[in-house]
């Protein structure tokens, strides 16, 4: 396990203009990071980024849709489906307690000035995004959601020579659709109670590329395999927020995300969320140090939020992570040691993040976390990996 202290400093610079319906948008941001690790290895690293940068059409046709055209955020509010910048096509609808839109959206181009192309992951990945919202009630309001994924790279040949960097170890088309159901279920004298809760299922073809290093700088194809990607997943909450000043809460979540327990018949049953979640940010029902993407894992969290002032909140966290499967990998985590697959016990860990917006442009926020592996890490069970970050981001 590893112990790691990053800071994060990102300048946001966006200009509009707006005439009538019509309005253009353009972003670029600057992003500073430094990471020490405990043995006092590490680097930083300095880039500027093409953020959003988009044209909005509002009521067109019969005044209840818009169109936008450009790099554009895909977000959920929830953030465990999409939050995401992307190059895209989008129309809207709106019309009372409905809210619609669809989008389709490929990269066009490299988004960082630290890149030299587009991710291999990326390269030709053509993606359709719908979603559907219907405001029932104030007790009740219903979303679906809808992906599906197209990888039009060619999968390489076996023995091709593949350049360092440009490899791409997965080429899939999936389909991912889901609900949500979200509401207060009370509001008395004992505080506000609300719930939320996901269900999401993906299928489709994958074709798995193994390269192994030929020569420097290089790499070559030793084997290619197809299989089907069957899985599902379910994200369960509720938040009591107490009737007192600053509106302390407790939040418990479950989550599972279906595992594969036949590695062999060239079926992956596992769930594996979009590649659009924000993990590294508000996706904290997860942890801050593991912060796993929902893949053959039950994870159960209790979080406390407590107002330190007008303008400085602290949330606590603990969570508790399990496999479904006794697997030798965990898909996208925070940490690099992988579990050994004896035991389905991944580990627990404890957060803390403190936000503070005491100015209308700048917000700051510290985020802490320990992490304690479990017997599922074998001979590393019982280490701890810590981590903490600063962040501080200033709009103008």
């Amino acid at each position: 396990m590893d112990d790691l202290r990053a800071f994060e400093e990102e300048i946001q610079l966006g200009l509009s203009y707006r005439r009538g319906d019509f309005l253009i948008f353009g972003e670029i941001k600057g992003i500073a990071d430094q990471a020490v690790y405990a043995d006092d290895t590490g680097g930083s690293e300095e880039a500027l980024e093409r953020g959003e940068m988009w044209l909005l059409f509002n009521r067109v046709l019969d005044g209840n849709y818009s169109l936008q055209i450009g790099r554009q955020n895909f977000l959920d509010p929830r953030l465990w489906w999409w939050d995401a910048d992307l190059d895209a096509v989008r129309f809207y609808y709106a019309d009372g307690p409905w809210r619609l839109y669809a989008g389709v959206a490929e990269n066009l181009g490299r988004v960082s000035t630290n890149e030299d192309f587009i991710d291999p992951e990326d390269q030709d990945l053509q993606r359709l995004l719908g979603y559907a919202g219907w405001r029932v009630s104030k007790q009740l309001h219903l979303a679906g959601f809808l992906l599906a994924q197209r990888d039009r790279s060619d999968a390489p040949a076996i023995g091709q020579l593949v350049e360092e960097g440009h490899q791409d170890d997965s080429d899939a088309d999936l389909l991912w659709a889901g609900l949500r159901a979200a509401g207060v279920v009370d509001e008395s004298p004992a505080g506000r109670l609300e719930y939320r809760a996901d269900i999401a299922f993906v299928t489709g073809d994958e074709t798995l590329t193994a390269f192994e290093e030929e020569a420097p700088g290089f790499s070559q194809v030793d084997q290619t395999q197809k299989r089907k990607v069957r899985g599902w997943a379910t994200d369960v909450g509720v938040t009591w927020t107490l009737p007192l000043p600053g509106d302390p809460s407790v939040t418990l979540v479950y989550a599972y995300g279906s595992g594969d327990n036949n590695p062999d018949d060239h079926t992956d049953r596992a769930f594996r969320q979009t590649g659009l979640q924000d993990q590294d940010e508000e996706f904290r029902d997860y942890g801050v140090v593991l912060r796993p993407e929902l893949s053959n894992l039950r994870i159960a969290t209790l979080m406390l939020g407590l107002p330190l002032s007008t303008d400085a909140r602290l949330t606590l966290g603990y969570h508790h992570f399990r496999q479904v499967d006794a697997a030798s990998f965990l898909r996208n985590t925070g940490i690099d040691a992988e579990p050994t697959a004896e035991s389905r016990e991944i580990g627990k860990e404890i957060s803390l993040v403190l936000q503070i917006q005491k100015w209308e442009n700048l917000e700051m926020e510290m985020i802490a976390g320990s992490f304690k592996a479990g017997r599922a890490y074998g001979t590393g069970a019982g280490e701890r990996a810590n981590r903490l970050f600063f962040k501080m981001i200033y709009e103008f």
